[in-house]
């Protein structure tokens, strides 16, 4: 069986070419696959060609030239392999269409794919949020005034729907795309968001919240991912940072549709649930709209799809571009496009899931629930007697510190935003241990507590906030992205979960003062941790990331 080299460099430039193996491959139900490796002469690169047999005829053990389909495809050496007798056996490889975006260009190409992306977060945050203005309202209206434990149901039952959601968001997000994925988490937390806004009881209030919790949950391990696969390297960071500020925008957007509570509109509420609908139909209709993750599609082996999916994000699109996917096919890999879960937590990507697990874990560890929740006590201690007034100024805070560190993690890098986080929410521990418990400083215990408060939402937003999800969606391996983003999500909200119930029983127990200690421990801890472990993802393709972690294991 004859080959022809068809070169994309000059002429004079001498190769020597021997094609040595073939090597018939499967993927899932296709045809064989017939790799061409290439060696290029004084040099360890292979030039790659792949010939697919539409039908599996053999004519003297060899593929008959009649039955081969050719896909094209240039090699990094400028060289294309094309079976011989074929009519552009002599001809160039094509180039990519449209040109690479770059810069401020690139950025505006995805924006609008990443704006209906956030539309997760926002009720993430949302739902989250509108329940802490809405709860004695809703309880009187709904007959569970005189009951804590429906009452706590209420709040607790989202944090039990989103574990479920996250648990389920792998399979989804693997298994039908990121789009269809968004589609599909947009359905429960528009329809709880409708029951909740509607209900007359304990039950069917608490089936609404359970569903707006497993539409939130099943979001949040999408919405990271996502942007990571489509966002340009240089404004990974930047992008994957707004998902922790729609999160915030949410809580705020909940906090300023609760104001006409204040005013006497007891029933109120219901309008507050209603709204939520929105953020989930523009969320579920947009993604009818947005590309499909170009590293999803080639995953699956639709590369003609994900090269015109890469046009539309940025401009043009090569292999490159698509990942690993594109990779695995070229290559002839025997692997089905999803893997499982035990496969998810195999030595080989086990590293990657526990690192995002860990990540969640000191993110939850290290107090911010405890001080969101005394917030309101700590500003009434320093005169400030309105909660509203406390929770704004606490959002507002940790908004302002999130866009900063938009602003500043593609420059400064992921591992030295958490240090310096984790540093600065442990130095704000001590401060607010100490305005707790040291009598010579009840003078400005009030004014201490504030500063306090203040600072740690400030560090806690300039990056143990915003870059654990970042981190999800690119230190996990393009083939177990989905599930790894699954694993970490549902360890945020079962720790999340945790800190929750076991928080007041904890400060019955020890007081604040202790509970703060332990906090800034915990943070001290997670230094040490990110140092240790953390590879700096800054500036680099989401493979090259790929290729740190295995190496590390």
């Amino acid at each position: 069986m004859a080959f022809a080299v068809a070169p994309i460099l000059p002429t004079n430039n001498k190769y020597s070419i021997d094609i040595y193996r073939i090597q018939p491959k499967t993927l899932g139900r296709r045809s064989p696959i017939f790799v061409f490796q290439i060696p290029k002469k004084n040099s360890s690169c292979l030039v790659r060609q792949r010939m697919v047999a539409s039908r599996t005829t053999r004519t003297n053990g060899m593929l008959s030239g009649s039955d081969l389909v050719k896909r094209q495809s240039t090699s990094r050496s400028g060289w294309v392999v094309t079976h011989a007798g074929a009519d552009d056996s002599s001809a160039p490889a094509q180039e990519p269409a449209g040109v690479k975006l770059e810069g401020s260009a690139a950025t505006l190409k995805v924006l609008p794919a990443v704006a209906v992306s956030l539309m997760g977060a926002f009720l993430f945050g949302y739902h989250l949020g509108v329940v802490n203005g809405a709860l004695q309202y809703l309880a009187r209206d709904i007959g569970i005034s005189g009951s804590t434990l429906l009452q706590g149901l209420v709040v607790s039952i989202t944090l039990a729907g989103a574990t479920f959601g996250s648990l389920v968001g792998g399979t989804v997000n693997d298994m039908y795309g990121r789009c269809k994925a968004f589609m599909v988490a947009a359905i429960p937390c528009a329809i709880g968001g409708l029951l909740c806004a509607t209900a007359q009881s304990s039950t069917v209030m608490l089936l609404a919240r359970f569903l707006c919790g497993a539409g939130i949950g099943l979001s949040s391990t999408i919405v990271p991912v996502y942007i990571s696969e489509i966002s340009p390297p240089a404004v990974r960071g930047a992008l994957g940072s707004y998902n922790q500020l729609f999160i915030c925008f949410g809580i705020l957007a909940a906090l300023i549709a609760g104001l006409p509570l204040a005013g006497g509109q007891a029933g109120w509420w219901r309008v507050m649930f209603g709204l939520s609908v929105i953020p989930a139909g523009l969320l579920g209709l947009g993604a009818f709209f947005i590309p499909e993750s170009p590293r999803w599609l080639a995953k699956q082996g639709r590369i003609k799809e994900a090269q015109e999916a890469g046009v539309t994000l940025w401009g043009a699109c090569d292999q490159q571009d698509l990942g690993g996917g594109a990779a695995q096919m070229e290559s002839g890999q025997e692997e089905t496009a999803d893997a499982s879960w035990a496969e998810a937590l195999s030595p080989r990507y086990r590293k990657g899931v526990l690192l995002g697990i860990a990540m969640f874990f000191f993110q939850q560890m290290a107090g911010i629930n405890a001080v969101i929740y005394f917030s309101s006590s700590v500003f009434r201690a320093a005169g400030v007697q309105s909660d509203v007034l406390a929770s704004a100024g606490v959002g507002l805070v940790n908004v302002i510190a999130t866009v900063a560190a938009g602003g500043v993690i593609d420059r400064l890098g992921r591992k030295p935003l958490l240090v310096a986080s984790f540093s600065g929410m442990a130095v704000s521990m001590l401060l607010l241990a100490m305005a707790m418990s040291v009598p010579a400083l009840a003078a400005i215990k009030g004014t201490l507590c504030v500063g306090g408060t203040m600072a740690y939402i400030m560090f806690f937003g300039i990056g143990v906030g915003p870059v654990p999800a970042l981190l999800v969606g690119e230190i996990m391996s393009s083939r177990i992205r989905g599930k790894g983003a699954s694993a970490s999500m549902m360890s945020h909200w079962f720790f999340n979960f945790c800190i929750g119930q076991a928080f007041l029983e904890a400060n019955r127990m020890f007081g604040v003062t202790s509970i703060y200690i332990f906090f800034a421990t915990v943070c001290m801890v997670a230094v040490m941790f990110v140092q240790t472990n953390l590879v700096e993802t800054k500036g680099r393709s989401l493979e090259e990331i790929e290729q740190a972690m295995l190496s590390s294991n």
